[in-house]
């Protein structure tokens, strides 16, 4: 009888001990799927729940004053507002608003708001694009053939500078020497160079990096003088230049050709280890942008976008609102492909095969789609639709009037 109990209450222990384990295994379980559901819900609240401004100013090309809604990060908020009114214009904060809230303050505004423009997810974009919408990705990433064989006017100019003032490089793995680069060549250059528009890379993921063992710290000497750097991203298909900076944030370095030679280093160091392709990281995706014209003549490769953009949603057909479109051509993105899209003033532009190779030489990357030409002012009844060869493969003409709405939908 003894013994009877004794094994009873033996067994009723280790029962009790394993359903134990068992509900705090589960609770464990239960939280982590808390967690990872309450990141997602953080996640996706930053793609529908955004800061707001209505932005008035002088529309850059046509003089004419314009007010656009913005919807978004301030510092992208900053780069746009940029290229639509340059440094002169006035805003009014409405806080942070769900996406159906935004709708409702353009379009209380519609009369003197010709455009909006929705800083969203590709997800969100789906959903909200309308057909005369252009979705403009906020950075689009390339690659460059090395060792280059590039050998425009413009890089051997850059070239000549290199050699005229003997820069050369040095390569580290160093951490004391990329926290170095990151406090006095990167921040200062960067938030030197685009001021309120600057978005930063976190000390802290150029870390990750560094412990990983997947990145090194290619430094431009002049004589015995660190004068700039760049990080190299070691990815799986291919090197990645990461960030770059300028001692002090200093822009008299750049006549000695600093930015060139980063370039120009790395694409010499990477080939000899085997290299084909150098990824050259993200530019804008307005084709006037300075480095994405630079990197264009390196002989870029467009490959990939990011995952947000410029949401740009015409509403009225505003004389500022086209002086927007013909001053700012520009890389969208439909149905998972990239275009480019150049508005011109009429399509007598488009009438000839020299005005077609100078459409062609403008704004046709390799890795688009096409380029697609939009003419404001059609002389005829029909726009000129035709491409000859050997254009046609690169150049589209498609008419503008279904891209002027008068609602919000």
């Amino acid at each position: 009888m003894v013994d009877f109990y004794f094994y009873s209450n033996k067994i009723k222990k280790i029962i009790n001990t394993f359903f134990s384990k068992i509900g705090i295994l589960i609770m464990s379980k239960a939280l982590d799927l808390i967690r990872s559901i309450l990141q997602k819900i953080r996640r996706y609240k930053g793609y529908i729940y955004l800061p707001v401004w209505l932005i008035t100013g002088t529309e850059l090309h046509t003089g004419e004053n314009f007010t656009i809604c913005y919807a978004g990060n301030e510092s992208y908020k900053n780069y746009f507002v940029r290229l639509v009114f340059g440094d002169q214009y006035d805003e009014v904060y409405y806080g942070k608003n769900w996406l159906h809230n935004v709708f409702r303050i353009a379009s209380q505004n519609i009369q003197d708001c010709p455009m909006m423009v929705l800083e969203v997810n590709e997800r969100v974009e789906k959903f909200i694009k309308r057909k005369n919408d252009f979705y403009i990705p906020l950075w689009v990433r390339g690659e460059i053939d090395i060792p280059s064989t590039v050998s425009n006017k413009s890089i051997k100019n850059e070239l000549r500078k290199i050699r005229k003032y003997n820069l050369t490089f040095e390569v580290t793995t160093e951490k004391s020497q990329f926290h170095r680069f990151y406090d006095d060549m990167y921040v200062p250059y960067i938030t030197h160079r685009q001021g309120n528009e600057a978005v930063l890379t976190k000390y802290d993921e150029l870390m990750r990096y560094w412990e990983s063992g997947t990145c090194e710290l290619l430094f431009i000497k002049k004589e015995n003088e660190y004068i700039s750097g760049e990080v190299i991203i070691f990815e799986e298909n291919s090197p990645r230049l990461f960030i770059t900076g300028i001692k002090d944030g200093n822009p008299s370095y750049l006549k000695y050709g600093t930015g060139s030679a980063c370039y120009h280093f790395a694409s010499s160091y990477l080939s000899k280890q085997g290299y084909r392709s150098l990824n050259v990281g993200g530019s804008r995706a307005f084709l006037k942008d300075g480095v994405l014209q630079f990197k264009k003549k390196l002989g870029l490769r467009l490959l990939s976008k990011s995952v947000r953009g410029f949401l740009v949603k015409p509403l009225s057909p505003a004389t500022g609102l086209k002086g927007f479109f013909l001053r700012n051509p520009f890389i969208y993105t439909h149905r998972g492909r990239l275009y480019a899209a150049a508005f011109v003033e009429d399509d007598e532009v488009c009438s000839c095969d020299e005005s077609l190779e100078g459409l062609c030489k403008s704004f046709y990357l390799n890795g688009l789609s096409k380029v697609n030409i939009y003419p404001l002012k059609v002389n005829g009844s029909e726009p000129k639709r035709s491409v000859p060869q050997p254009f046609s493969d690169k150049i589209e003409i498609l008419s503008a009037e279904h891209l002027f709405a008068s609602t919000l939908r």
